[in-house]
C-alpha cells in the first residue's frame, strides 16, 4: 500500500490548460504529462488535446487501476484502447499526420507491500529515497535531454526575439513536428497515445521493498529543478519535498524561469514554464 504524504499541480501559464495530471488509490500513483499540441488547431472539443488525454487516462487509471492490480502493463494498455476509442468519437476531423496525434509521458507505480513496480514513458521520473540515504531515480533517459537536441534548442531559441512566442517561429514548429512525428515508430520513440502497441515498449521496474522508502513522482516540469536548473540533486529533491513540501520547490522553480531567465537563454527551453506536477508518497514492507 502507499501512504500519499503530498501533491501538486501547477500549470506554467495562468492563461493556458494544464496539461499535466496525477492521481492515486490505495496501492497505485500516477503522473501523467500531457505534450503540448504542435497542430494548426485542436482535434478535440477540449481545452487542448494534451489537456483532455492526460485527464482522460488519468481518470482510466482512478476508475480501473485496483482490478488490474500489479498488472502495469494490462492497466496502461487497456487504458490506450479506451482512449481509442473516445478520440475516434469525439475527434473533429482527420489528423493531417502523427504529429498531431496527442501524447503524454507518463510514470505509474504499484506496490503490495512486497515489491514496488513502476512502469514508464518518457521523461516522467521516479526518485525512491530510503531512510539510511540509499537513492534509486527510474525513468531518467529521454531523447529531449541528448546533448544533441540540448544544442539544437539552444539555436533555436537563439534566433527568436526576447519574449516571443516560440511557435510562432518556422523553424521551432518544424523541428517540434518532425520529433512528434517519431512517436510511437519502430525508429523513433514510445510514448502513452493512441496506440496499444507503445506498452510492449513500455519502461518497466520491478524492485523488493525491503526497508521503507519515500517516493517522488514528478513530471518533467517539476524534476526542471534538478534536471535542467540543476539546482539539486534528484536526491536532495526528494529529501527536501518530504521536509518542505512540494508548494516551496514549486516556487523556487518558477523564481528561476520568470526572475533569473525570462529570455530563455540561461537555460534553452520552448516555453518560459513548463506545467509542474508531483506526488510524494511513502511505502512501507509489509509482512506476509
Amino acid at each position: 500500500m502507499l501512504q500519499i504524504l503530498d501533491a501538486i499541480t501547477d500549470p506554467g501559464h495562468e492563461a493556458k490548460p494544464n496539461e499535466d495530471a496525477f492521481g492515486h488509490g490505495l496501492a497505485h500513483a500516477w503522473v501523467i504529462d500531457g505534450a503540448t499540441g504542435v497542430a494548426d488547431d485542436e482535434l478535440l472539443d477540449a481545452p487542448s488535446d494534451a489537456h483532455w488525454l492526460a485527464r482522460e487516462a488519468s481518470a482510466y487509471f482512478a476508475d480501473h487501476a485496483e482490478r488490474h492490480g500489479a498488472d502495469l502493463a494490462g492497466l496502461t494498455r487497456s487504458a490506450i484502447e479506451e482512449l481509442v476509442r473516445r478520440f475516434e468519437t469525439g475527434r473533429r476531423r482527420e489528423p493531417k499526420g502523427r504529429y498531431e496525434l496527442p501524447s503524454a509521458a507518463m510514470t505509474l507505480v504499484h506496490s503490495d507491500g512486497a515489491h514496488l513496480r513502476c512502469a514508464n514513458f518518457s521523461d516522467c521520473r521516479l526518485v525512491l529515497l530510503a531512510d539510511d540515504g540509499e537513492t534509486t531515480i527510474l525513468g531518467d533517459h529521454h531523447l529531449d535531454r541528448e546533448a544533441s537536441a540540448r544544442r539544437r534548442t539552444a539555436e533555436l531559441v537563439s534566433g527568436i526575439a526576447p519574449g516571443a512566442d516560440m511557435r510562432s517561429s518556422p523553424d521551432v514548429m518544424r523541428y517540434l513536428r518532425a520529433a512528434r512525428n517519431r512517436q510511437n515508430t519502430e525508429d523513433g520513440y514510445w510514448i502513452l497515445g493512441l496506440d496499444p502497441r507503445a506498452t510492449a515498449f513500455m519502461r518497466n521496474w520491478e524492485l523488493p521493498l525491503t526497508k521503507p522508502v519515500t517516493g517522488l513522482l514528478m513530471t518533467d516540469g517539476f524534476a526542471s529543478l534538478a534536471y535542467d536548473y540543476e539546482r539539486l540533486t534528484p536526491a536532495e529533491l526528494a529529501r527536501r519535498a518530504g521536509d518542505e513540501g512540494l508548494a516551496s520547490l514549486v516556487s523556487e522553480i518558477r523564481k528561476i524561469e520568470r526572475e533569473e531567465d525570462p529570455d530563455l537563454r540561461l537555460y534553452p527551453r520552448f516555453k518560459r514554464s513548463d506545467d509542474a506536477t508531483a506526488v510524494l508518497f511513502r511505502a512501507i514492507p509489509e509482512s506476509r
